[in-house]
């Protein structure tokens, strides 16, 4: 198989075949592609040459001239909608729109993209996130964390991989860039002085049972906007994970398999839940037919759920009022980990991990730093078992 050359004007065409199967009678027939506007014959020859291995191997890939934004707006993320959850969905839809159309590796055609445009991209949002932002202020050019660089190529690379087996592209480039490093954060929790101090200041808040709710287990902000009553079993002080609310205020699955889980609650906690309810009834009995009974155990007061973002910002006016400096509404998971982590005896790490649905191994990522006397005590408990009344050596050895 050869490919020919020929001069149109003023420039040279570069001609070859390839082999399809045709979408109607699925039989293999040869048809002539080109490429023109090589401005000699032997640039046009090259790119025969670079062609025909790709054809021969059966991986050649038609060039398209598909942006990679457009691609990924509009063939990449519908085609995997089925396969990923609707909170994801939705993390990926942001990135692609608010990192990856606006700056100029958006416009470049998907066959195209190299892994020095990504690294390009990546370089460029390390200094700021603005599409073509020429401040040198640092208070008005805030670059990208590296954890969110990361989730960035996350999200090429899935992209990519994907074009790659619908035969949209050759190679995913992403794999042959250079991302930045993680970078490893200590989870930020409160110390128990500051939570009581927090739960002071919540505790005639209509939503305190919430915040005492968030403490005391751990749970995700979603999972605690998404728990019914018919899940919560006050009389034996258990409730059951067994979805979470998204954004848009629907619901779905918890974030993963573990995320579904069974969680004892202290009787203060119970106690709280059961004040909550009781106030819940009030409020139906007052709204009637307006209220829109979902059977949630935290909504507003006609039964509706509530804003995701209205509860972090409700946070953010409690902790302020509670002379908290610091502090995210996911600081209460943290916290929660953190002080089971390292109270005396400490609660073991898999039933933490049990408890905020989570790997043993991650919560152990996130929070080995709270564990620094671990190895001592090990060292410890070992060698009294081993030594008690019983010396190593005798008087004659």
């Amino acid at each position: 198989m050869r490919g020919s050359t020929r001069k149109r004007g003023k420039t040279w065409t570069a001609y070859w075949d390839v082999t399809e199967t045709d979408p109607e009678t699925g039989e293999q027939v040869r048809r002539q592609r080109s490429k023109g506007g090589f401005r000699t014959q032997k640039l046009a020859e090259a790119h025969i040459g670079e062609v025909l291995p790709d054809v021969r191997a059966g991986t050649y890939v038609e060039p398209t001239t598909q942006t990679l934004a457009d691609f990924m707006l509009n063939d990449w993320l519908p085609g995997i909608k089925n396969t990923i959850r609707p909170t994801t969905q939705n993390r990926y839809l942001g990135i692609v729109q608010r990192y990856i159309k606006p700056h100029p590796i958006g416009r470049i055609p998907l066959s195209l993209v190299s892994p020095a445009d990504i690294n390009k991209l990546y370089a460029d949002l390390e200094k700021c996130s603005r599409p073509g932002c020429k401040h040198a202020n640092p208070d008005v050019c805030r670059g990208l964390a590296a954890n969110t660089l990361r989730s960035i190529h996350t999200v090429l690379s899935r992209c990519l991989s994907d074009a790659v087996r619908w035969e949209k592209v050759k190679r995913n480039a992403a794999k042959l860039a250079d991302p930045p490093a993680l970078s490893r954060k200590r989870a930020q929790a409160w110390s128990p002085r500051e939570l009581r101090q927090f739960l002071a200041a919540v505790e005639h808040d209509r939503l305190s049972a919430l915040w005492r709710l968030a403490a005391t287990t751990g749970m995700r902000r979603g999972e605690l906007l998404g728990l019914q009553w018919q899940t919560v079993n006050l009389d034996h002080g258990t409730l059951r994970v067994e979805r979470q609310q998204l954004a848009d205020r629907t619901f779905g699955p918890p974030k993963s398999r573990r995320s579904e889980r069974t969680i004892a609650l202290d009787p203060g906690t119970v106690e709280s839940l059961r004040q909550h309810r009781a106030t819940q009834q009030l409020e139906r009995g007052i709204a009637g037919d307006v209220y829109a009974d979902r059977d949630l155990v935290f909504c507003d007061e006609i039964g509706h759920p509530l804003s995701p973002g209205s509860l972090t910002k409700t946070f953010h006016v409690h902790r302020t009022k509670a002379g908290i400096p610091v502090g995210t509404l996911h600081t209460l998971r943290h916290t929660a980990a953190t002080i089971a982590l390292t109270a005396t005896p400490p609660v073991p790490l898999h039933v933490v991990a049990a408890r905020l649905g989570d790997k043993p191994e991650t919560l152990l990522g996130v929070y080995a730093h709270l564990l620094p006397s671990s190895d001592s005590q090990a060292a410890d408990a070992v060698a009294s078992a081993i030594l008690v009344d019983k010396p190593l050596t005798t008087a004659g050895d």
